[in-house]
């Protein structure tokens, strides 16, 4: 067996592992919890195949080993063609929804036809760039975390891995007399704003709480889960926010992260600075064009 077969070998045997025991930052189920759950069980979130999917996605994309095969301007360079081609996608798809939602165009689809092919040429370059750009992107945020001191042996523990697709709507629930989160269940990316006000609705008065769906920038699962966007400030910092839940997660803040509501703020904020912290000095060192 050559060397390069038992490196991705132990690579892999490493992050099936870490998948299976890290945690997400969402809050475990609860009475409240549960009683929630009864409305949602039907359009939740399926995390364990998307983790499963963008496991195996992350073992591929180690073969490529993209940051260390070009060099720092190529590497900056596959980073911008990969947003380029994400802003013409969402402009497209944007387009497409128009004519779909105008009335006045009787045949959609012959009107639609050219933009959904432009779409589907878009999505094809986009799969294309995107493990480059995210082998890139975990490289340089991963340097910077070695830079504060938090990778042992210059290894972030976990690997530091991400993915990039639509995330989940969250259902947030809090008591009508105060704010403090007590359920917050992940719905799956797909549901309607109909049915999304329905929800809301149904929830509110059968349990007398206070409820809000929202869209989720990422998810602290293994690898993290991070919304497609052509915005990369926030973009880094989101995906150095996630992966410090990923670190909290082998601590106790992490692992007790639903125990309570301020030990939940407590690693909100953690990650919050970390992710300010962090994606400001990867901007810094890489992309200092950005900086406003």
């Amino acid at each position: 067996m050559s060397y390069r077969t038992l490196w991705v070998f132990d690579k892999a045997l490493s992050l099936l592992i870490l998948a299976l025991v890290l945690t997400s930052a969402q809050p475990r189920l609860t009475g409240q919890t549960d009683r929630i759950r009864t409305y949602t069980r039907a359009i939740e979130s399926d995390y364990p195949s998307w983790v499963w999917d963008a496991f195996w996605l992350k073992i591929q994309q180690s073969t490529l080993n993209t940051p260390n095969t070009f060099d720092r301007s190529t590497n900056k360079q596959i980073v911008f063609d990969y947003l380029r081609v994400t802003e013409a996608l969402i402009q497209t798809e944007s387009r497409i929804e128009q004519i779909f939602a105008d009335p006045n165009i009787k045949d959609k689809d012959a009107a639609s036809a050219l933009l959904r092919t432009q779409r589907d040429h878009l999505r094809q370059q986009q799969t294309t760039l995107a493990p480059f750009a995210e082998a890139v992107l975990q490289a340089q945020v991963a340097s910077v975390f070695a830079e504060f001191g938090l990778t042992p042996g210059g290894q972030t523990i976990p690997p530091l891995l991400y993915h990039t697709s639509s995330t989940p709507y969250a259902l947030i629930v809090s008591p009508r007399d105060r704010i403090e989160q007590t359920g917050n269940i992940s719905l799956q990316p797909t549901i309607t704003l109909d049915a999304q006000v329905k929800l809301e609705d149904t929830v509110a008065s059968d349990l007398d709480v206070s409820t809000l769906v929202v869209r989720v920038g990422g998810i602290g699962v293994y690898p993290t889960m991070v919304m497609e966007t052509t915005n990369l400030p926030w973009m880094i910092s989101t995906i150095a926010h996630e992966w410090t839940h990923n670190y909290l997660n082998l601590r106790p803040l992490g692992l007790n992260y639903s125990t309570t509501p301020e030990l939940r703020t407590m690693n909100e904020t953690t990650a919050n600075i970390s992710g300010d912290e962090v994606g400001r000095r990867v901007l810094e060192l890489y992309y200092p064009e950005l900086l406003a």
